[in-house]
C-alpha cells in the first residue's frame, strides 16, 4: 500500500503545473440575448422579473417612417416573456390596460410594478403590477395612483419602497422636482404615496436612478427650458445625488455627490448595482452625441461605461460596450445573472429589437476546473485508501485511535472553520471592523477548562459519544435526549452549510447551483462511507492547509496590487476605523467588548463540551495527553487564523477602495469567491475554490459521520442491542448514505425554493438548542445534586427561554449561547432540588467525586 504521505506529495506535484499563470479573467462581458419578435423594437418599455421569468411590456416606436420623414409615433400594450434563452420570447395573451411607455418599472415580491408613463392621449398616473405564472400574466390595478400624471421620470426600489423623482406632468411640461415614495411592502389598501424631502437639484427628465446598498441614487438627466418659439430646449446635467432612507419615524436626507465627468442622460435605468461598491451606467447621452442635430446621420449614442465607486466616492471609466450596442430610453432588469437592457433607441427616433445582457462573471477556465477536478478526486482517493481499515465500528467512528494529535487538532480547527465562516469573516470585517476578533481569542479561555474538567470524562470512560456519559451520570432518558438534540441540530444545519457556499461558488464560477450542491453531496458521501472518521479527519487537514494558504496568498496578491502596499493599507484602514477592536459601551444589542467575551466563551463551551462533531475528534487519538495536545493545537492555530481571515477582510476593503475600477462581488457573501476567481492566478484560484468546496464537504461529512455515530451508539443499540459489530458497521454506513442524501436534497430544496438564510442563524440555533445541551453537561460534571428530572426540565426551559429572548428582545445574537447555558443550569439545578428523588446513578460521576476518588 502506498504511504499516505506519498499520496499527498504526488497530489501537490500534480497541481504544481497549474500554478504558473498569473492571468485573470475578464470582469465584464456583454452578450446578445434572444431578440424581441418585432422588426422595429421599442423605446420606453417596462421590464422586470416575476417568478424567474423576464417580462417586458409596452413601449413606442415609429413603425412606418422615421420622425424626420413625417412618421407618427405609436404606443403599444403588448407583453412579452422570456422563461429561458432556448425558448426565446413569447407573446402573452394578456395586454397592458392601455398602450403605454416612458414611465418606470421596478421588480419586487415577484411582481413588476408599472408606474405612470404616457401614450398618444397624454400622461398618466396609474400604477399596475404584472406577475407571471405558467404562461399567464396576472395584472392588478388596485393601487393608489400617483399624486400627478407623470412620464419621463426616473425611479428605483430600495428595500421594498419605490422612489420616483422628476419627470413631466404633460408633454409640454418643463420638468418636475417632485420626489414621491410608495411602500410596496404594505397591502394595496394601506399603500399611500408620500411626498419625500425636497430634492436639492433642479427639475429634470430622463435621469438615471439606482438602488445600491439600501440607498437611492440619481444621476444626470435633462433640464427643460422654454425657448423663444415656445418649444423646449434640453440642458444636459452632470450632477449626482443620493437619498438615505429614514426609518418609520424619521424621513431620510439628500446628499449631493461629486459631479459626473460627462452627462449620461436617458441611459438605461435603473443603473446596474455591482457588488458592494459600484454603480455602472452603460452609455447614455453625453455632450458629444447631443451635438449631432441631424438624426439621419446620427452616429449612435455613447458606448462608454461609467461607474460610481460608492466606497471611494469617485467616478471610474469602465471601458466600452460592444460597438453599436448602446441604447437610451430603455429599462433594465436583473435576470439569471445578467443585467438586461431590452430594446431602446440606438439613434434619435430609431429603435432596436435587440436585447443585451451584461454579466460580471469571471471565466473560471479549464485550468481552474482541472484543479478542482483533481482536488475532488484526491478526496475520493483518501476515502478509498482508508476504506481498507474500517472493519469495526470503533475504527469507523473513532479511527481506531490512530490519528496523530496534530492532525486531530487541525481537524478540530477545520470543523469549526466551515466554508460559511471562511467566506463570512472577511465580509463582516470588510463591512465593519475587527470587533468580532475579540470573541475568537476566547478559545484560549475555554481550552484549559476542557482539558481539566471535561476531557477526563470523555477519555477515561471508554465512550464513543459524549452522550454515553449522560447515561452514566443520570439515566438512559437523558442520554437519549442529549443524542436526539444533537442529531436534530445537525439535521437542521446540514442543508444550510452546503447551500450557502454553493450559491456563492455557483455565482462566481458559472456552475449550476444544483450541480454544485450535487457534487459536494456525492463526493463527501462517497469518501465518508468508504473511509469513515479517518477519511473525514485527513480531508479536514488538507482543507485547513489549503484555506489558510489561500487566505495568505490572497492577502499577498491584494497588497501587491495596492499602490503603497502595507503603508496604504494601514493608512486607509486607520482612517476608516477598520482596525477597531474594542467597543467599551454597554449596548447589549451590539457586538461590544463584554458581549464578545461572554458570548464567545459560551459558544465555545457549547461546541467543545456537547457537540459530538468536535468531541469525537479528540477521541480519535491514542491517549488523554495527545487529546490535550490536539486541543492546544486547535487553539494555537486560531491565532494565525485570526490574523489571516480578519486581515484579509481589511486588505480586501483597501484593495477595492484603492482600485475603484475593480468590480467587487454581486452579493456580500460572494466577496471572497469573487476576489479569488478575479484576482488569483489561474490554477491557484481553482485550488482555493476547491478548498471552499472541501470546507463545505467537511461540514457535511462531519455531520454525516457524527449523526451515524450517535444514532448507532446511543439509539439503535438501545432498541436493538443484540446485533454483532459487523452488522452495526453495515448499518452505520447505510445511515451515513441516508444522511448524505438528506443533506444534499435539503440544500437543493433551499436553492429551488429560494429560502434566505443569514450567518447569525447559526448562533441563534446553537444558542436555543446547543446551549441547553451544554448546560446539561455543566450540571452533570459540576453538581452532585443535579438529577435526571431537573436536567430534562432545564433543557426544555433553556431552549424556550432563548427562543423567547430572540423573538421579543433585541439582545445580540452572540449572547444566545450564554442565555441557553445559564438558564438550563439555573432551572435544571432548581428543579433538581425540588424533585430530589429524580433518578441518577448512585456512584455520581461528577468532577467532585472523581477528585475524591482520584480515578474512575
Amino acid at each position: 500500500m502506498i504511504p499516505f504521505r506519498s499520496i499527498l506529495k504526488i497530489t501537490f506535484l500534480l497541481l504544481n503545473y497549474l500554478l504558473v499563470s498569473n492571468l485573470t479573467a475578464k470582469e465584464i462581458q456583454w452578450k446578445e440575448l434572444p431578440t424581441i419578435p418585432d422588426k422595429e423594437g421599442f423605446a420606453g418599455m417596462f421590464a422586470g422579473v416575476s417568478n424567474g421569468t423576464l417580462l417586458v411590456a409596452g413601449g413606442a416606436n415609429f413603425p412606418d417612417k422615421r420622425p424626420w420623414e413625417g412618421g407618427k409615433k405609436v404606443w403599444y400594450d403588448h407583453i412579452y416573456f422570456l422563461e429561458n434563452q432556448d425558448k426565446g420570447w413569447q407573446v402573452a395573451r394578456q395586454k397592458l390596460p392601455r398602450p403605454l411607455a416612458y414611465g418606470i418599472s421596478v421588480s419586487f415580491n415577484n411582481k413588476i410594478w408599472v408606474i405612470g408613463g404616457n401614450g398618444a392621449q397624454g400622461h398618466y398616473d396609474k400604477v399596475y403590477s404584472l406577475s407571471y405564472q405558467n404562461g399567464e400574466i396576472n395584472i392588478e390595478s388596485n393601487y393608489p395612483s400617483l399624486p400627478v400624471t407623470l412620464a419621463n421620470m426616473t425611479g428605483a426600489v430600495v428595500d421594498g419602497v419605490v422612489y420616483i423623482q422628476g419627470g413631466q406632468v404633460s408633454p409640454e411640461g418643463i420638468g418636475e422636482t417632485a420626489f414621491f415614495m410608495l411602500d410596496l411592502n404594505k397591502a394595496p389598501s394601506a399603500m399611500k404615496w408620500v411626498n419625500g424631502p425636497a430634492f436639492p437639484g433642479i427639475s429634470r427628465i430622463q435621469a438615471v436612478a439606482a438602488s445600491h446598498n439600501g440607498v437611492f441614487y440619481l444621476f444626470s438627466g435633462f433640464h427643460l427650458l422654454k425657448n423663444e418659439d415656445g418649444g423646449l430646449d434640453r440642458q444636459l446635467l452632470t450632477d449626482a445625488y443620493r437619498y438615505f432612507p429614514g426609518d418609520s419615524s424619521v424621513q431620510g436626507k439628500w446628499e449631493q455627490l461629486q459631479d459626473l465627468p460627462r452627462g449620461v442622460a436617458a441611459a438605461p435605468s435603473p443603473a446596474f448595482s455591482l457588488g458592494n461598491s459600484h454603480i455602472l451606467i452603460p452609455g447614455g447621452l453625453d455632450q458629444k452625441t447631443l451635438l449631432h442635430t441631424n438624426p439621419s446621420s446620427h452616429p449612435g449614442f455613447s458606448d462608454k461605461m461609467l461607474a460610481y465607486h460608492s466606497k471611494a466616492e469617485a467616478w471610474v471609466e469602465m471601458g466600452d460596450m460592444p460597438a453599436g450596442s448602446s441604447r437610451v430610453t430603455a429599462p433594465t432588469a436583473f435576470w439569471k445573472g445578467y443585467w438586461v437592457v431590452p430594446n431602446g433607441e440606438k439613434g434619435p427616433g430609431v429603435r432596436s429589437p435587440k436585447v443585451m445582457g451584461m454579466e460580471t462573471q469571471n471565466a473560471f477556465g479549464w485550468a481552474n476546473w482541472t484543479t478542482l477536478g483533481i482536488y475532488l478526486c484526491v478526496m475520493l482517493g483518501i476515502g478509498f485508501y482508508f476504506s481498507k481499515r474500517e472493519n469495526t465500528t470503533d475504527e469507523y467512528f473513532l479511527a481506531g485511535g490512530r490519528i496523530p494529535w496534530w492532525a486531530a487538532g487541525l481537524s478540530i480547527y477545520g470543523t469549526q472553520l466551515s466554508a460559511i465562516t471562511f467566506m463570512a469573516i472577511p465580509v463582516i470585517v470588510y463591512a465593519t471592523n475587527w470587533r468580532l476578533a475579540m470573541g475568537s481569542f476566547m478559545i484560549f479561555a475555554i481550552v484549559p477548562v476542557i482539558i481539566r474538567y471535561y476531557l477526563p470524562f470523555f477519555r477515561r470512560l471508554n465512550i464513543t459519544t459524549a452522550y454515553q456519559y449522560l447515561e452514566l451520570r443520570f439515566n438512559i432518558h437523558v442520554r437519549l435526549l442529549g443524542s436526539l438534540t444533537f442529531i436534530f441540530l445537525q439535521l437542521a444545519r446540514m442543508g444550510v452549510v452546503v447551500y450557502l457556499p454553493a450559491i456563492a461558488i455557483a455565482s462566481v464560477t458559472g456552475m449550476d447551483i444544483l450541480l454544485c450542491i450535487g457534487i459536494m453531496g456525492l463526493f463527501s458521501t462517497v469518501y465518508t462511507v468508504m473511509g469513515g472518521m479517518e477519511a473525514v479527519i485527513w480531508t479536514d487537514v488538507i482543507q485547513v492547509l489549503v484555506l489558510l494558504g489561500g487566505a495568505l496568498l490572497s492577502i499577498f496578491i491584494a497588497i501587491a496590487n495596492i499602490d503603497g502596499g502595507m503603508e496604504t493599507i494601514i493608512q486607509v484602514a486607520t482612517e476608516q476605523q477598520k482596525f477597531k477592536l474594542i467597543d467599551w459601551s454597554w449596548d447589549y444589542t451590539q457586538l461590544v467588548f463584554w458581549v464578545a467575551i461572554i458570548g464567545f466563551f459560551f459558544l465555545n463551551l457549547i461546541s467543545y463540551t456537547s457537540d459530538q462533531v468536535v468531541i469525537q475528534r479528540y477521541l480519535t487519538v491514542k491517549n488523554e495527553d495527545e487529546a490535550a495536545k490536539s486541543l492546544w493545537t486547535n487553539g494555537i492555530i486560531t491565532l494565525p487564523g485570526i490574523l489571516l481571515f480578519f486581515g484579509l477582510g481589511t486588505v480586501l476593503y483597501v484593495f477595492y477602495y484603492s482600485n475603484p475600477d475593480k468590480i467587487g462581488s454581486i452579493n456580500p457573501e460572494e466577496l471572497l469567491p469573487y476576489y479569488i476567481v478575479a484576482e488569483l492566478p489561474i490554477g491557484i484560484a481553482g485550488l482555493v475554490i476547491a478548498g471552499i468546496f472541501a470546507a463545505s464537504m467537511s461540514s457535511l461529512d462531519s455531520s454525516m459521520n457524527s449523526i451515524s455515530t450517535a444514532y448507532i451508539t446511543d439509539i439503535h443499540k438501545f432498541f436493538n442491542p443484540k446485533l454483532v459489530d459487523r452488522e452495526y458497521l453495515k448499518l452505520a454506513k447505510i445511515v451515513t448514505v441516508v444522511m448524505g442524501v438528506f443533506g444534499t436534497l435539503t440544500a437543493m430544496w433551499i436553492a429551488v425554493s429560494e429560502v434566505g438564510f443569514i450567518f447569525d442563524l447559526f448562533q441563534k440555533l446553537l444558542g436555543m438548542i446547543g446551549g441547553s445541551l451544554a448546560g446539561v453537561f455543566v450540571l452533570a460534571i459540576f453538581s452532585q445534586k443535579a438529577n435526571a428530572t431537573g436536567v430534562i426540565i432545564g433543557t426544555i426551559s433553556g431552549a424556550l427561554i432563548t427562543f423567547l429572548v430572540s423573538r421579543y428582545t433585541e439582545v445580540n445574537g452572540y449572547l444566545y449561547g450564554a442565555i441557553g447555558v445559564l438558564s438550563c443550569v439555573l432551572i435544571g439545578y432548581t428543579f433538581s432540588l425540588l424533585f430530589p428523588k429524580g433518578k441518577s446513578q448512585p456512584h455520581g460521576f461528577t468532577y467532585k467525586s472523581i477528585v475524591k476518588k482520584g480515578s474512575f
